[in-house]
């Protein structure tokens, strides 16, 4: 061979070395140039290919990074071992879209695809595949427009084709599989895995606290604390246990601290400082929910468990804070100078502001517990019997709300009016969402559902723009006609000269004096006028007056007032029997 030769073949190689080299560094680094380009899922081969690959890589370059990171000094892992990992997680991630999660709620989603990727991947590391010749590829599918599954042989791990939203006509791991891949993974977690396979990724995944990458500390706590125990590792049981009770302790502190503090304040103030609680309620519960699914890394039907009540503990509060806040607010524009605290206005912002912030509470506590998978409304359904009945249970609170609000906007009475109810008499001292309280004459507060309330003939006695004085006025049968006459014109004449009796001439409610009867014991006169006043207290001043003036009317006359009285007139008659004799 000659020189020339040699040195030819030496650029030919060097040329196909640099060329491998250039499509090993594409091919590595193809998915960090597109960190959002998703797997191939054409084909049940493309989504098995795809999701391995990706795990599998994923696996590796966290892998390299963790161990970086257990060599180099420090409990924190470095920005360059960070930067190291991060292309991994990206890669990663492509493999849990090879699984549908679509039947999963939206708040457990990315703790179902991330653990549901390891045990997959657990799973497939531990049993034979089939070759590639026995899975359909793309050109399978097209030829086959009817296949729309395909089963791992031997086992019951299905790849379904999408039918509907962005996903249509793409393979992925079914729902149904990724809901029993834990129990599948109890299955095989005793075999051998096969040569070619990582091991010790789910290990590794349930033993450390949420990032991998931050959890050089816990290699060096005592054998014992890294025992597991129901899925957990006894610190991580340890650590649940101590944040929940921090959870617990620093609202109930904040709660004690605020109650002090209202009783010193005035509302609005007060109805404002009650949302402090509420608030750092509402923040402790975020962070002991992220302290318990990112840090301490709690998985698995635990983790589920854990989510769903801090969830729905985090949404009930949410709720009440709303409910609050409605309240402060309605305080605070009840506090304007221009609204009387104790009137209708106010019971009407009251209402109104509770109502708005109950229903919007309720709305957002609906939402907010779905996101971990509880809908009210299969429960209610499901309930039958037991809904109907807390449907007709509901039914009298519905109606006692429906009347206060029929109360509040049509207004018959208001807070601080007197009115005639049922045979009752008394003040209104507040119309509530679910009833109307009412101070009697005698002092007893009486409560009264609205729907009832509502109902009965409501006289309103503060309304009235003037009271009707009328009077009956009785004079002995001695009252000579004379008398009688200058009587009469009398108090036809203080009716026109009294500055507060109304004449209202023209009128149904005509001011009258009028000589109406011979009654059993006395001539009947009867007086028939409105006095200028709707307080009732003034009315009875007026009243007084009117009367005394009558008074000196008719002693002036020269006449009195009648009494009850009758004549008797006495006879002694024979007996029955001597009126018999007599006729004989």
């Amino acid at each position: 061979m000659t020189r020339w030769q040699s040195g030819l073949r030496f650029v030919v190689s060097l040329l196909l070395l640099t060329v491998c080299l250039l499509l090993s560094l594409v091919l590595t680094t193809h998915a960090l140039d597109q960190p959002l380009a998703p797997p191939d899922r054409s084909s049940p081969q493309a989504t098995l290919h795809s999701f391995i690959d990706n795990v599998n890589e994923g696996f590796a370059i966290v892998d390299g990074a963790y161990q970086d990171y257990l060599a180099e000094p420090g409990l924190l892992p470095s920005a360059t071992v960070r930067a190291q990992a991060e292309p991994g997680l990206i890669i990663f991630d492509r493999a849990t879209a090879c699984l549908d999660t679509s039947e999963v709620p939206s708040r457990l989603e990315r703790d179902v695809a991330i653990s549901g990727t390891i045990l997959l991947k657990e799973i497939l590391d531990r049993i034979p595949l089939p070759p590639d010749s026995q899975i359909p590829d793309v050109e399978a599918v097209e030829h086959e427009p009817d296949l729309v599954r395909w089963t791992i042989p031997n086992t019951e791990i299905h790849l379904v084709k999408i039918t509907d939203g962005p996903l249509a006509g793409e393979f992925l791991f079914s729902a149904a599989t990724v809901a029993r891949l834990k129990e599948f993974y109890e299955k095989v977690k005793t075999l051998p895995y096969r040569a070619s396979e990582t091991e010790g990724f789910y290990d590794l995944y349930i033993a450390n606290p949420g990032q991998i990458l931050s959890s050089k500390w816990i290699q060096r706590l005592p054998p014992l604390l890294k025992r597991l125990y129901g899925g957990q590792a006894l610190w991580q049981w340890l650590s649940m246990v101590m944040v929940l009770l921090l959870a617990v302790w620093l609202p109930y502190q904040v709660l004690q601290w605020s109650w002090r503090r209202m009783a010193t304040v005035e509302p609005p103030q007060r109805t404002w400082e009650t949302l402090i609680p509420a608030g750092v309620a509402i923040v402790n519960l975020i962070v002991v929910n992220y302290i318990i699914d990112a840090w301490i890394n709690i998985t698995g039907n635990m983790l589920f468990l854990s989510l769903i009540v801090l969830e729905t503990t985090l949404w009930t509060v949410v709720a009440i804070t709303l409910f609050l806040l409605g309240n402060a607010v309605a305080e605070t524009l009840i506090s304007s100078p221009n609204i009387n605290p104790q009137g209708l206005d106010a019971s009407m912002i009251r209402t109104v502001a509770r109502l708005l912030s109950s229903g919007v509470g309720t709305v957002i506590l609906v939402l907010g517990i779905e996101r971990v998978g509880i809908s009210l409304v299969p429960v209610l359904a499901g309930l039958g019997i037991g809904g109907l009945a807390l449907a007709l249970a509901a039914r009298p609170t519905l109606e006692n709300v429906i009347a206060g609000l029929i109360l509040l906007v049509d207004r018959p009475v208001s807070v601080g009016e007197r009115c005639y109810f049922g045979g009752q008499e008394g003040t209104i001292e507040e119309i509530g969402l679910r009833s109307t309280r009412i101070r009697a004459l005698d002092g007893d507060l009486i409560s009264l559902p609205n729907s009832k309330f509502s109902e009965l003939q409501l006289t309103n006695r503060t309304r009235r723009d003037r009271i009707l004085l009328h009077q009956a006025l009785g004079l002995r049968y001695e009252t000579t006609s004379e008398q009688l006459h200058q009587v009469l014109t009398q108090l036809r004449e203080l009716i026109v000269t009294h500055p507060r009796l109304l004449e209202l001439k023209g009128s149904d409610r005509e001011a009258r004096v009028r000589f109406v009867k011979y009654g059993d014991y006395s001539l009947d006169i009867e007086i028939f006028v409105y006095v200028d006043t709707g307080l009732l207290s003034e009315f009875l001043r007026i009243q007084e007056e009117i009367l005394l003036i009558i008074k000196e009317i008719v002693a002036a006359a020269g006449t009195d007032f009648a009494f009850p009285s009758q004549t008797m007139y006495l006879a002694q008659d024979s007996g029955v029997g001597q009126m018999f004799e007599g006729e004989s």
